[in-house]
Parts: structure tokens; sequence; C-alpha cells
């Protein structure tokens, strides 16, 4: 029984270094098949542009199947309590302070989120993009005001993800011209299918992965 728990706790550790090596090694090595020669442009894209979702699949069925014997950390869940419970909005002693405490707190997140708002539009709408359609920064900050206003109300964390996420997405729906000047490579963007629907799709399947607690792969 010792010698099992000696390999346990020596397992864990390197089967959690393996599957972050195995991850992005996998990943990498998917994303740099589009300079290959192999298949038509088009194709080399569409593959790299799953790199990701393979490499983290790749590395879940490794840590889930083959490694199964290996006992690694579960996501821990109180199955006593629901997902979604409102916050208790009593007044117990000191709740003044607290109040006081969590509004100044959430100026400063408030000033943090304009500021990254206002870099990510920035990089997002540089002529360089080539973008045909508006900015929309007043809808993005009201829209983020809504989303945490709601998140305050089930005491959840606050989110505002546009670095580096948008400028990425602009990217990831780009077709992207590569130069080679004076020995320097260099990159033109041609066209940008501009749409949210990519962005709404992928959050919507995020938010279906609550159904799988407690129970994740």
């Amino acid at each position: 029984r010792e010698a099992v728990v000696s390999t346990q706790s020596t397992g864990k550790p390197l089967l959690s270094l393996l599957l972050i090596l195995v991850t992005v090694y996998v990943g990498v090595q998917i994303f740099n098949f589009k300079y290959s020669p192999y298949l038509n442009a088009d194709k080399r894209v569409l593959v790299a542009d799953y790199s990701l979702v393979v490499a983290v699949a790749a590395g879940t069925l490794l840590g889930s199947v083959i490694f199964k014997d290996i006992d690694l950390k579960m996501f821990s869940v109180d199955e006593t309590r629901g997902i979604f419970e409102f916050v208790d909005f009593q007044s117990p002693p000191g709740v003044g302070m607290a109040v006081v405490a969590a509004g100044g707190l959430g100026f400063v997140m408030s000033i943090l989120f304009f500021m990254e708002g206002n870099i990510s539009e920035s990089i997002v709408s540089n002529p360089s993009n080539k973008l045909k359609k508006g900015s929309a920064f007043h809808m993005d900050m009201f829209v983020t005001g809504v989303i945490n206003a709601i998140l305050s109300i089930f005491c959840l964390p606050w989110v505002h993800g546009s670095l580096p996420h948008s400028p990425l997405h602009v990217r990831a729906l780009a077709d992207i011209e590569e130069h080679v000047e004076n020995g320097h490579l260099t990159e033109n963007i041609v066209y940008v299918r501009e749409t949210r629907l990519t962005l709404l799709f992928s959050h919507i399947l995020i938010g279906v992965s609550v159904l799988m607690i407690p129970d994740p792969l």
C-alpha cells in the first residue's frame, strides 16, 4: 500500500507536466501546419484554426483514458448547493464598511475595464485591419456593465476579456498575405470577416459546459 501511495504521489506531478507539454506541443505543431506544403492554403488554415481544440482534446484523452489509474485532483463541487445562488442582501453587523470597501474596489476595476476597452478598441480599429463596420465601444462597455451586474447578484467574479481576445479574434477571421522584404517577413491583412457570431457561439458552448458539473472529463 505504501508503494502505491508513493507511486501516486510521484505520478501526479509528472503526469501534470506531461499533459502540459503534450498540449503545447500538439497545439504548436498543428498551428504550424499552415506553413507546410501539404494541401492547399484554405485547408491548411482550416487545420491551423483548430489547433487549440485538438491539443486540449488530446491532453484530456491522455489524462482521462490512458493514465486513468493516476488519480488527479478533480474540480470539487458542493452538490448540496445550487449552481447559482442569489447574494444575501440582508444587513449583518459591519455590512456598512463592506459596502464602502466593495465600492472602492469596484471603482478601481471600472477604471481598469475602461482602459482595457480603449486599448482593445484602438488595436482592433487600426486601419491596417481594413475593417469596414464602425466600432461599438459604448455598446461593448454597456454590455460589460450589464454582465458584471448580473454576476454581482450571484456573487460571481467580474469578467472583461477584451485583451488579448478581441485582437486575436480579428486576426483569426482575417485573410493574411505574407511578403518577404529585405529579408524580413511582413504580414498584410487583405480581408476580415466581420462578425460577432463566432464569439457568441463559442461562449454559449462554454456556458453549456456547466451541465458537466460535477463530473467533468
